[in-house]
């Protein structure tokens, strides 16, 4: 789990779908609740609240199945979408402006004029090293978090 950007959960429970939906609602209904969320129609969305919400929060997309060994449960833990779709924003306009400045560059050079723009290509990669830099350490703010929807989904719905 260290390595990935959106940890995965897949799991195979001997509970039936209503009652894993069940034990989801019963448990952001209760008081130990330390998550916020809904669950519906074989999906749930499960995040943390109050004090412990920041910009880095995760949270977790349970996709509730039924197969012929039980329910299968499979989510993503990662950050909230606009979070998540601003990083795949910004890596796309960087890699972007780096093929551009590259490509611009290059066929200058090959024009026999000058590439000088070429300068420019380090400092982009340096942005996007940046921008990596910055998910690894949210995660790292909010490794807790995952730790607390991990633990959930392989305690309570198991």
């Amino acid at each position: 789990m260290a390595t990935e950007i959106r940890p995965r959960i897949k799991m195979i429970s001997q509970l039936s779908v209503e009652e894993v939906e069940n034990r989801i609602a019963n448990y952001l209904g209760s008081s130990e609740n330390l998550c916020k969320g809904w669950v519906r129609d074989g999906h749930a969305i499960i995040c943390s609240e109050g004090n412990e919400r920041h910009l880095w929060t995760p949270q977790l997309n349970l996709q509730i199945d039924n197969i012929e060994a039980g329910t299968e449960l499979r989510g993503v833990i990662g950050p909230g979408p606009s979070v998540w779709t601003g990083f795949i924003f910004a890596f796309s306009i960087l890699g972007f402006l780096t093929f551009v400045v590259l490509m611009w560059g290059l066929i200058n050079m090959s024009l026999g004029n000058d590439s000088s723009i070429l300068w420019f290509v380090p400092v982009l990669l340096l942005l996007i090293g940046g921008t990596y830099g910055m998910a690894r350490f949210g995660q790292s703010l909010s490794k807790k978090q995952v730790l607390q929807l991990n633990e959930f989904v392989y305690k309570k719905l198991n």
